[in-house]
């Protein structure tokens, strides 16, 4: 049996927490835990009363990015070798950003290279000021195409900038990952636990109908004609309108108190 890398939690609540636990290797990422990755996020999908998973990681860093001693397996192996390493890596990487439900990572710690790649494929980052997040492949001669790092980039900066980023391994404080569009919110260090535990609450008081059918309209929508992505929204937004949760938003709005969404 493979040695757990990633631990997979939940609450009453339906709140899933995927947390890296490689601390020792600054939570460096190898095939097994790409591969526990997607798994996790299988339970996750299959999970009716799923409402939020939380990404984070154990020790100091978030994900110091590619394992060591898997790169200089690469490095020694063939090309077969490598891509087949790449695409389970791949597959762990579409696991995450295929989820129903909102997905926020928590970066607490550094953030580098395919760490910063999966904290990109999630839908928020909550980003703590004692981080960093840099994207640094070019720095030790590889590629920026990888674990979505180039696809992620290039639709929350432009191409431009995306290439400027990779080709000369820029590295983000909190405050400049803000600013550049590539994290939800930059917290000081003294209160992260207490805003991803806020971000979290803020997920939870909306209609998890609404949120999944949010989610769905946007991912890949340039894969799609505007008529066909119209034809989606009508059926997303039908979905929504005949749920008991816009029954009972509707109500709440009329007597003036806070919703109790179910995600029904």
């Amino acid at each position: 049996m493979a040695e757990p890398l990633l631990d997979l939690g939940r609450d009453s609540r339906g709140v899933y927490t995927l947390t890296i636990r490689r601390p020792k290797v600054r939570n460096a990422l190898n095939g097994e835990a790409f591969r526990q990755m997607r798994d996790a996020c299988a339970t996750v999908a299959l999970d009716p009363a799923a409402r939020v998973l939380v990404l984070a990681g154990e020790g100091k860093s978030f994900s110091a990015g590619g394992d060591f001693e898997s790169l200089q397996e690469l490095l020694d192996g063939d090309r077969k070798h490598a891509v087949e390493e790449f695409e389970n890596a791949n597959a762990g990487v579409l696991a995450l950003s295929r989820l129903e439900v909102p997905t926020i990572a928590a970066i607490h710690g550094d953030a580098y290279g395919g760490g910063a790649a999966v904290a990109l494929s999630t839908d928020f980052r909550v980003m703590s000021d004692a981080a960093r997040l840099g994207f640094v492949f070019a720095r030790l001669g590889i590629s920026g195409a990888d674990t979505g790092a180039s696809w992620w980039l290039t639709r929350l900066v432009g191409v431009s900038r995306a290439l400027e980023i990779l080709n000369f391994g820029r590295v983000f404080d909190a405050k400049e990952a803000l600013a550049a569009g590539l994290v939800t919110e930059a917290v000081p260090a003294a209160e992260f636990d207490a805003a991803v535990a806020a971000f979290v609450d803020r997920v939870l008081e909306r209609a998890p109908l609404a949120l999944r059918a949010n989610k769905r309209a946007v991912l890949d929508q340039h894969d799609r004609t505007l008529e066909e992505h119209l034809d989606l929204e009508a059926q997303l937004q039908a979905d929504c309108i005949l749920s008991a949760d816009f029954r009972e938003g509707l109500d709440a709005v009329r007597n003036k108190r806070t919703p109790d969404f179910r995600g029904k």
